[in-house]
């Protein structure tokens, strides 16, 4: 089975990274970009995060309105040399 980071593991390395508090760690993460997120996507409109990727409004069955995602191919690129290098 597959490990996760969970959201207590996430908010510590951003803050760690940020040099800030761990509460606006978690304030950024769980409150400000997911509102972002759903303002525009439900606008109609895609959410381009340079290195991370797109996110995209997209109709899914019955056509509900559903969130898409393209990674950024320097995402991939950076997660198969990862990759590649933890199984020399």
């Amino acid at each position: 089975m597959r490990e996760a980071v969970n959201t207590r593991e996430a908010v510590t390395s951003i803050a760690r990274r940020m040099g800030c508090y761990h509460k606006d760690a978690r304030e950024l993460l769980l409150e400000h970009f997911p509102a972002v997120l759903v303002e525009s996507i439900s606008a109609g409109k895609k959410v381009h995060l340079a290195g991370l990727g797109t996110f995209y409004p997209r109709r899914g069955r019955k056509g509900l309105l559903r969130v898409g995602f393209k990674p950024a191919r320097g995402l991939l690129r950076a997660v198969q040399e990862k990759n590649g290098k933890s199984e020399s």
